[in-house]
């Protein structure tokens, strides 16, 4: 380990530790650390000066000696923002370095594959570093997530069918967006959301159950892609030969059994009301319901007997989810060849409002804190 990489194992060191006990002092840390003072001081001061931490004297009522200084984490001192497109809707969300939502912004609008969009998208990127009155120097990006198969590393979609969005890249998305950009797969966003609130578990199968049903693989807390881009693709998990046909051209995949729209389309286009209705017990959602839980069920034990891992349910669905599961445990147990138990491996997803734009926003937000407190000493390793 050479000296560069000695200064920012210890600068990480103390700033988690700040992001853990929010306040402290340079003796503090540096018993609890076992780092000298001097070094802790460099780099509280180093920290201080790029903004991540607040200093203050404290006055010591005792008398003697001089008053010490107490350093303070500040979660907003760095934003990320995240942008979720869908046929209907834009979405976007900032939040702060702990993940906290800071301001939110819903557009119904229809997607569009046009200049106009573009400039639509980036006028709302700025309406929103305005309404939550961010300075543009805290933002870290903007994270787009899109349905469609997406080469995340080219930033590039590769299979865009849902909305019409084939071969368009994150220089197109973020055009008139005046931050750096990424491009993601709209489930695998959702999903991170959900590793990121989940300390204990770094390898899942998440599935999305939104308007088109998705999902993504996780190992070792990273997406696994595939070879082919489409590892997680569940949606295209053949449940009925010759069944429903399917945006993708085949007949009986899971996603016209799965997809959000099915229930919704059965109470005026609402989710919600789906399922108000359905806690009231209207017999036709009831069998509805059984017949989309069993098709659920299907699909679950197909993603654990070729994973082996914990199965998240997210998405619009998954957000309802949560008092149905007992019913739902039941069904993929009678459907188990191993007598397993699924209440302990099939979890109901943590995060119930707006998990892709906030899973997106939470990647720059995950690259600041891999790569923390580097700023100007990256000039001195590359030299």
């Amino acid at each position: 380990m050479n000296i560069f990489d000695i200064k920012h194992s210890n600068r990480k060191k103390i700033y988690f530790y700040m992001r853990e006990h929010i306040r402290a002092t340079r003796q503090q840390i540096s018993f609890d650390l076992h780092l000298s003072v001097p070094t802790v001081t460099q780099n509280l001061e180093y920290l201080a000066q790029n903004g991540l931490l607040q200093s203050e004297v404290t006055v010591d009522g005792r008398g003697g000696g001089r008053n010490p200084t107490t350093y303070t984490y500040i979660p907003d001192a760095k934003i990320s923002i995240g942008v979720d497109i869908t046929r209907h809707h834009l979405k976007l969300i900032a939040i702060d370095l702990d993940g906290n939502v800071i301001k939110y912004i819903y557009r119904r609008c229809l997607y569009e594959r046009t200049e106009e969009y573009l400039m639509l998208l980036g006028r709302e990127v700025d309406h929103l570093v305005a309404l939550a009155g961010i300075e543009s120097k805290r933002v870290l990006g903007v994270s787009i997530a899109v349905p469609g198969i997406v080469n995340s590393h080219r930033g590039i979609v590769v299979d865009g069918r849902v909305i019409d969005n084939t071969g368009m890249t994150y220089k197109d998305f973020g055009k008139y967006v005046r931050y750096p950009s990424r491009l993601m797969h709209d489930s695998d966003a959702s999903g991170f959301s959900e590793i990121w609130n989940s300390p204990s578990i770094h390898n899942a199968f998440y599935i999305s159950l939104c308007n088109s049903v998705g999902g993504s693989v996780f190992i070792d807390d990273k997406v696994y892609d595939g070879d082919g881009l489409f590892s997680g693709e569940i949606g295209h998990l053949i449940l009925h030969p010759n069944g429903l046909s399917c945006y993708c051209g085949q007949k009986g995949c899971m996603d016209p059994y799965c997809n959000a729209e099915l229930l919704a389309n059965h109470a005026d286009g609402e989710l919600h009301l789906f399922f108000d209705r359905l806690e009231k017990g209207d017999k036709n959602l009831v069998k509805i319901w059984d017949d989309y839980m069993n098709n659920l069920a299907s699909s679950i034990i197909s993603a654990r007997m070729l994973f082996g891992c914990p199965i998240i349910i997210g998405g619009y669905v998954g957000a309802f989810i949560k008092p149905y599961m007992t019913k739902i445990w039941q069904k993929i147990d009678k459907k188990s060849p191993f007598g397993e138990k699924s209440e302990y491996y099939v979890l109901p997803c943590k995060n119930k409002t707006e998990s892709v734009a906030t899973g997106a926003a939470l990647y720059y937000i995950q690259d600041f804190l891999n790569e923390a407190m580097v700023f100007d000493d990256a000039k001195h390793k590359k030299a």
